[in-house]
């Protein structure tokens, strides 16, 4: 008898550890989607420290938090998308860097929406409710 009270111990070990696994996991999840990629502190795109006032940044409006150099390719890209300017401010503004930047905004757009789906929502109420039951 004393056997099957420990394999049922031994199982509820186990269920706990997958539990706390399960856990860490979900934490782990929503860190990295927001302590990685929403870091207000530093630059969406280069992941420089930025160094700019709250009235340098919101001169000019971008979508995401950039440096003053990413921010100036930003505007560039965004004027030639436009139609506004046909000759790039430097050489290396090519073609190849256009798409550089149409893929870093779609890859953007696709973290928002992502962040906005509804299993990212189901789980950023776990893990609210799991940090709430934590000593």
């Amino acid at each position: 008898m004393a056997e099957i009270i420990e394999f049922g111990k031994k199982a509820q070990d186990l269920k706990g550890l997958r539990d706390q696994g399960l856990r860490q996991r979900k934490i782990e999840a929503l860190k990295k989607v927001f302590q990685c990629s929403r870091c207000l502190l530093k630059c969406a795109k280069c992941g420089s420290q930025l160094e700019m006032s709250a009235a340098e940044r919101s001169q000019f409006a971008t979508p995401y938090p950039l440096c003053r150099n990413c921010q100036d390719e930003y505007r560039e890209y965004r004027e030639r998308t436009a139609g506004k300017r046909t000759n790039p401010d430097c050489y290396w503004y090519n073609e190849k860097w256009m798409r550089v930047w149409e893929s870093w905004l779609e890859h953007q757009s696709c973290l928002d929406e992502y962040r906005q789906s509804k299993e990212f929502l189901q789980l950023l109420e776990e893990v609210e409710e799991l940090l709430k039951k934590q000593p």
